[in-house]
């Protein structure tokens, strides 16, 4: 009897666990079938939909894969950049609320955290930006690239808060070889110090990106343009000291920079640094060959003008804006020097390596072609992040 109630036992124990994985199969394919309703509907731009079928799914299934960021993503693409209304910064806070989520479970999911990033730069929460590039930096257990680019971005914004000052201070004198530039002291004694206390917080949020990631050519680049803002802001007090050598050392990291930057593309060594513009005397046919003449703006005379690449980083500090790059073309029509001269530094590198494929339509002087010094401008609009699939 013993056995036969074993053997009863046991038999029982398989019948169940046998409806339980064909009650477990079930409740996968109902799974599917919501996430393949939820895609439907989210290819049709119907997201809320979308959302409730992925939520839906979720329910069904817990541990299903890229679910939660299937939601999340349905979130996000009901939030409108630039609408301030009550209804759609809640979708924005709804968008966060479902990326924190995934980043409370996977605290390395890179693209998480760049779509948090994303759209509190977009919601204009700097405050929360901050926070979200502090704890990242900040968390040892990440890998140092990823807290060097938080250190990079929190940087960026240190730089921006002085540029705007300065830029504002700006003077200009055209020579007929050179336009010189200089910085005069604000108006409003308030703006210097807010610019100075960005200045130096953002030099040494710039120092510790490089010293987690000294091989990082965005790194660099916003050394260079915060000791670039000591120097004006020590010419706003007439410093020529100060001002002497932060231009000194700004042209050293600007080299490293550079020289990052070369390396990392590859390519060769280029002349980044563009010539004066000269003004040629139209009847000065044989010294046309000879000179540079000035262009000003070139981007009617392109010929080919390639796009340059939005840099990831870029897209997650939400860097936007135009960037405009000092070229020299020779006479066949091609790029032969490019830098920038203004714009966002995360931009920049992007804009110039696009500068130097541009092709232009050769200028003539007196029936010669010649080279010819101008600029060329690009516009940078950041769009949405998207997220990778893992499947």
């Amino acid at each position: 009897m013993r056995h036969v109630l074993a053997a009863f036992t046991l038999a029982l124990a398989a019948s169940v666990s046998a409806l339980g994985q064909a009650g477990a199969q079930t409740t996968t394919d109902e799974a599917r079938k919501e996430l393949d309703s939820g895609a439907r509907a989210y290819r049709a731009r119907r997201f809320a939909e979308a959302e409730q079928h992925f939520r839906r799914a979720l329910e069904l299934d817990p541990e299903g894969k890229n679910t939660r960021v299937y939601i999340a993503r349905a979130v996000q693409q009901q939030y409108r950049p630039d609408d301030t209304s009550p209804e759609n910064v809640a979708a924005g806070e709804r968008a966060v609320a479902e990326y924190q989520d995934i980043l409370a479970r996977d605290p390395a999911n890179e693209d998480a955290y760049k779509a948090v990033l994303y759209l509190y730069s977009q919601m204009k929460n700097e405050e929360k930006t901050r926070e979200t590039l502090l704890s990242s930096a900040n968390n040892f257990s990440f890998p140092e690239g990823r807290r060097a680019e938080a250190f990079t971005i929190l940087a960026s914004k240190q730089w921006k808060c002085s540029y705007d000052v300065t830029e504002q201070n700006k003077m200009t004198e055209s020579k007929p070889d050179k336009v010189v530039v200089s910085y005069k002291m604000p108006a409003d004694q308030g703006d210097f110090i807010r610019a100075r206390q960005c200045t130096t917080e953002g030099l040494q949020l710039a120092e510790q990106a490089v010293a987690l990631a000294p091989k990082r050519p965005d790194a660099w680049s916003y050394k260079a343009n915060l000791l670039r803002e000591a120097a004006k802001l020590a010419q706003m007090e007439g410093d020529e000291a100060a001002q002497a050598e932060y231009s000194k050392q700004y042209d050293e990291a600007l080299q490293t920079q550079a020289g990052l930057a070369r390396g990392a593309s590859g390519a060769a060594t280029p002349d980044v640094q563009a010539a004066p513009a000269v003004v040629v005397p139209p009847d000065s046919a044989a010294a046309a060959k000879k000179v540079v003449v000035s262009g000003g703006i070139l981007n009617g005379k392109a010929i080919s003008k390639p796009q340059p690449a939005y840099p990831p980083i870029a897209k997650a500090a939400g860097a936007r804006g135009t960037v405009t790059v000092q070229v020299v073309v020779d006479e066949e029509g091609n790029v032969i020097s490019a830098r920038a001269v203004s714009g966002h530094p995360l931009l920049q590198q992007a804009a110039v390596a696009a500068a130097r494929q541009a092709k232009f339509s050769p200028t003539l002087l007196s029936g010669q072609p010649v080279k010819i010094s101008g600029v060329v401008t690009y516009n940078f609009v950041p769009e949405p992040i998207v997220q990778r699939e893992n499947q």
